[in-house]
């Protein structure tokens, strides 16, 4: 009887596999998140995009605007674990009128645009790795 070794091309229909699948995750949570983010401007909303790192297998979906993490956790007396700053503050807008504030509520859109579309990422999984 003769070995033979195939692992590198398991190896590699896996690697391709999961690659196809972190992009269809990627796009499901984007849009998802697209459509849950608060919108003042817009600029949070036409910011939120996705990546795939196809050597390290790993899928990000996020937005690279400043403001974006207080919009999700909420800032001040507000802020999601009691993380905020406490007592109201004040401050000056770039017109040079000044308010005070306790905060702002948190408006999550990315954390819930994965729950949304975990049972869908766990059947695209489900056809994507049963089909190999």
């Amino acid at each position: 009887m003769k070995f033979l070794d195939h692992s590198d091309e398991a190896k590699e229909v896996l690697k391709e596999a999961t690659i196809q699948w972190l992009f269809q995750a990627c796009i499901l949570v984007e849009g998802q998140a697209v459509a849950l983010a608060a919108v003042h401007t817009a600029r949070l909303r036409n910011s939120i995009d996705y990546v795939v790192d196809e050597a390290e297998l790993i899928g990000y979906v996020g937005t690279n605007v400043e403001y974006a993490i207080y919009v999700e956790m909420g800032t001040g007396e507000f802020a999601e674990n009691g993380m905020g700053r406490k007592g109201g503050w004040v401050y000056q807008d770039p017109s040079g009128e000044w308010f005070f504030t306790w905060g702002q509520e948190p408006q999550p859109y990315l954390r819930p645009a994965f729950r949304k579309n975990k049972s869908q990422i766990e059947a695209l999984a489900k056809e994507i790795f049963g089909g190999i």
